[in-house]
């Protein structure tokens, strides 16, 4: 960019300002606000021809004391040829970051708190030099309760964090490496074996627990005696902190992950060969045996795991590198984010349940499609968080005269106060309850399908996930005043819209169940259709199916 390498300064503020004070107020401002620049001061050298900025972009857990080290590289007279290096610091997530990388705003050295778990990265723009710090992923909790639940070995398991009486407390997964990499933590000691519905069930758990930031996690602390994520720096700095109670970092049996500070030199958009060069040998700086001390005072390990010589004693961690797992697949990663982002939107839904006499059939000479229904009804409301917006229907024959369906709940917040008092989930359950009472008569498919969509169109809001869920175990069988296959499909196509989705996931039960024309009932409104050919499998298929309404056709 414009004097981005320039020997004298440009008059116009740079995107990374230089000249702020080296106070404790400003190392404070960067760690409070996740974003603080901090410039080393020009020492005025008259050997110098001019001067050479070097830009570093580093993960808000670093920059102050990058910004120590800075200053002491500083202090020590480095040269690129006749020009003076100045090591300008600025703290910035990944996210913000990257999007400069290639154009005029772009900083000469990018320090992440890892790869592995941050946005993609064109590899044309970037060059890896060496890691600089680590940090693995720690479960924090205050002293007594962590004595209680891991004992003296200090361990503890992932799994456990999920399956105990409450989830553990993690930062958003969608905003911080720390929440991800547990959410991936998690999902990787459970194992392949675990069933759809059950990663369901403590996706939902841990959704319902997470806060915005890591801060916001380690403040949960001292509010009540919760576990929480975090790296082990971020422990060892709060134990700093005398006002709150004092952590003790465990360590998952499983193996963690850590966090290993890679530094790149980054490509800009007038790529100053000085410059890159100045920033690798600010990189080798950090290497050194004084600037890895500089770094285990504050918290962190040497790129090979080494801790501070004093490491366990006060602190609160242990001296011994734990297990560290292997980065992810992408595939995993991007699977969970999905799934994470799906229980994250707010969601509107009416589930749509066929009732028909079909629905008293027993299931391997158990119990009936209709009860296996109703319990998958019943544990698919544990999974929504308190505000989401839900209500019930029930189909057949003339359930309500001339309809072939009845409404039990309206749709709104399960959260919301009625008439009589009670919650709607309360009436939820109750309705959802009394579903095997109603099993009776024929299907009338069509007609309900139609009805429900009208019903969700017409009461849309913005900025929710609007959808119906809809349940039957045959086909239609409608009187001839009812509308066939092709009026509904013509009549949803040409209301469908894109801008404002109503989606009709169906989901057919038994091999009796009309899947063709379930298939083009939710293809026309954008989604697809599920089969639970054996009806006990519909409790994982329901629930699935409802969480996979937050973000079709994309997944």
């Amino acid at each position: 960019m414009p004097g981005r390498h320039a020997s004298h300064r440009p008059a116009a503020p740079s995107p990374w300002p230089r000249r702020l004070g080296l106070s404790v107020m400003a190392v404070a401002l960067i760690g409070a606000a996740g974003l603080g620049v901090v410039s080393i001061l020009d020492r005025g050298d008259s050997e110098c021809g001019a001067t050479l900025p070097v830009t570093v972009v580093a993960d808000p857990t670093l920059a102050p004391v990058l910004t120590e080290l800075a200053r002491t590289y500083t202090d020590s007279e480095p040269r690129q040829g006749d020009r003076c290096v100045e090591i300008d610091v600025a703290a910035s997530t990944a996210a913000a970051a990257v999007p400069t990388f290639g154009g005029e705003e772009a900083p000469d050295l990018w320090i992440p708190k890892t790869r592995a778990f941050g946005p993609a990265v064109d590899d044309g723009l970037i060059e890896p030099l060496a890691n600089v710090a680590l940090s693995p992923l720690v479960v924090a909790m205050p002293q007594d309760a962590a004595a209680a639940v891991a004992g003296a070995d200090a361990q503890i398991s992932w799994a456990a964090l999920v399956q105990g009486d409450g989830p553990a407390v993690i930062a958003d997964p969608a905003a911080t490496d720390e929440g991800l990499a547990s959410l991936v933590a998690v999902r990787t000691a459970l194992g392949d074996q675990i069933e759809a519905d059950q990663l369901v069930e403590v996706m939902t758990q841990v959704s319902q627990a997470s806060v915005p930031t890591v801060d916001d996690a380690l403040a949960a602390t001292a509010e009540a005696p919760a576990a929480i994520t975090a790296t082990e720096q971020s422990v060892v700095a709060y134990n700093r902190d005398p006002s709150g109670p004092r952590l003790t970092a465990l360590y998952p049996a499983e193996g963690t992950f850590g966090f290993d500070y890679p530094a790149f030199a980054v490509t800009g958009a007038d790529d100053d060969s000085d410059a890159r060069a100045a920033a690798a040998a600010f990189v080798t700086h950090l290497e050194t045996e004084e600037a890895q001390d500089t770094l285990h005072r504050a918290g962190f390990r040497s790129p090979d795991g080494t801790a501070a010589a004093d490491a366990g004693i006060v602190d609160g961690i242990r001296a011994a590198l734990p297990e560290l797992l292997p980065a992810p697949a992408p595939e995993l990663i991007a699977e969970l984010s999905r799934q994470w982002a799906a229980l994250s939107l707010d969601m509107r839904m009416l589930a749509v349940i066929d009732v028909s006499g079909s629905m008293n059939e027993q299931v391997n000479g158990g119990a009936t499609r209709i009860e296996l229904t109703r319990d998958a009804a019943l544990e698919a409301l544990t999974l929504f968080p308190p505000d989401a917006s839900v209500g019930l229907w029930a189909f057949s024959i003339e359930q309500d005269p001339p309809n072939d369906y009845i409404e039990l709940v309206e749709v709104g917040p399960m959260n919301e106060r009625l008439l009589n008092g009670s919650t709607r989930q309360e009436a939820l359950v109750i309705a959802s309850e009394s579903l095997p009472s109603r099993a009776e008569g024929g299907t009338g498919l069509y007609d309900t399908a139609w009805a429900a969509f009208q019903s969700m169109r017409s009461g849309y809001q913005a900025g929710m996930v609007n959808s119906v869920v809809l349940l039957t175990d045959g086909r239609n069988e409608d009187d001839p005043d009812g509308i066939d296959l092709e009026t509904l499909l013509t009549q949803l196509t040409a209301q469908f819209d894109p801008a404002e989705p109503v989606p009709i996931i169906t989901i057919g039960m038994g091999p009796e169940a009309d899947m063709e024309a379930l298939q083009q009932i939710s293809a026309a409104t954008g989604t697809t259709a599920y089969h639970a050919e054996d009806p006990s499998d519909i409790k994982a298929v329901f629930i699935q199916a409802m969480i996979e309404r937050q973000c079709r056709p994309n997944c």
